[in-house]
């Protein structure tokens, strides 16, 4: 197993590397720093096998970084991997013991190789850059250019460039995909402080719809003893004019009448009397223990008869006959029918 140290200043690029390399199973990335700094102590800590490091980077730079690795722990192998393809970076890093320096649009297989090979002691270069390290004479002697680099000034800033070699899955494409990414996370944050801003609104609405609520349960619990009382007047009040209107369901001498109790009885009582039975115009009802006559009558004297017949009957107490009218017509048509 090769225990491996990733470091870059780009937390994007290092979780980038670390997915693309953890399928090779004889990979295994230990460590990640963000700088050279962090990087000599993370290989102090894990003493990794191979360092795969970033040559721009704030504080110590890779090529820093990798002269005080190589120096202090020679067991620790060093590779760089950049964007720059620049021969001054490549002399560079060379000549301070990295053992290998690719270009980060190299393939993920091609980089897990290179590691493998530079573990073993091998040197890695990516393709197109073996050129920059040599100068080729007139004579054809060919003479290193890696001497006396290292006090050299390394220029401010290069320009990456573009390689001819395209592998399938490559670093370069796993920054897109970071930066695309980052690029939804920003469109998400800005959504969510819209979204803060909106809440206090929000808030605010729902907060006078809670009061809203509130007053109109609040208006709900008075309304309702106002509700009741009301009923009750008017269940009072319909009593009143049932007591003052007869219901036809429960009056009648003559034809299909339905009575019961005391009014029942003294209807009957009428009945059994030879000169209330054929009176068929005043009809009897019942409230409580009291007997209401309704209707109309030839004369006092047949009334007042009814009056005291209904008293005799158990549980009548009182006898209402404000209701029955007294005719002469009705007299006299009960004269007529008599003759």
């Amino acid at each position: 197993m090769i225990n491996i140290l990733l470091v870059d200043d780009q937390k994007m690029v290092r979780e980038a590397l670390k997915v693309a390399l953890e399928p090779e199973q004889d990979l295994e990335i230990v460590g990640t720093a963000s700088n050279g700094i962090a990087a000599i102590k993370q290989v102090e800590q894990l003493q990794p096998d191979v360092v795969v490091m970033n040559m721009e980077m704030p504080g110590l730079d890779g090529a820093g970084a990798t002269e005080q690795i190589t120096k202090n722990f020679p067991q620790t192998k060093v590779v760089i991997l950049t964007s720059y393809d620049s021969d001054e970076y490549v002399t560079k890093s060379l000549a301070v013991g990295a053992k290998g320096y690719l270009l980060k649009d190299s393939g993920t297989k091609d980089i897990a190789e290179a590691i493998r090979s530079i573990n073993k002691g091998y040197t890695q270069i990516s393709p197109g850059l073996l050129e920059k390290l040599l100068v080729y004479t007139d004579s054809g002697v060919v003479i290193s250019k890696l001497k006396g680099t290292i006090h050299r000034k390394t220029p401010s800033s290069y320009q990456p460039k573009q390689s001819s070699f395209k592998p399938q899955r490559t670093i370069s494409s796993l920054q897109l995909i970071s930066r695309q990414q980052q690029e939804e996370i920003g469109k998400l944050r800005n959504n969510l402080d819209n979204s803060q801003q909106e809440l206090p609104k929000i808030k605010q609405s729902l907060s006078n719809m809670t009061r809203s609520i509130w007053f109109m349960g609040l208006m709900w619990l008075i309304s309702i003893p106002l509700i009741t009382l009301c009923f009750f007047k008017l269940y009072n009040k319909t009593n009143a004019i049932q007591a003052s209107v007869i219901p036809s369901e429960r009056i009648g001498l003559n034809g299909e009448f339905s009575l019961s109790g005391i009014a029942e009885r003294v209807a009957k009582e009428f009945e059994k009397d030879p000169i209330l039975t054929d009176i068929s115009t005043v009809y009897v009802a019942q409230e409580d223990d009291a007997i209401i006559l309704t209707g109309k009558i030839p004369n006092t004297d047949l009334l007042r008869r009814m009056e005291n017949l209904a008293m005799e009957v158990t549980g009548v107490a009182k006898v209402y006959s404000s209701q029955v009218a007294i005719e002469q017509r009705a007299q006299k048509e009960l004269l007529g029918s008599q003759n």
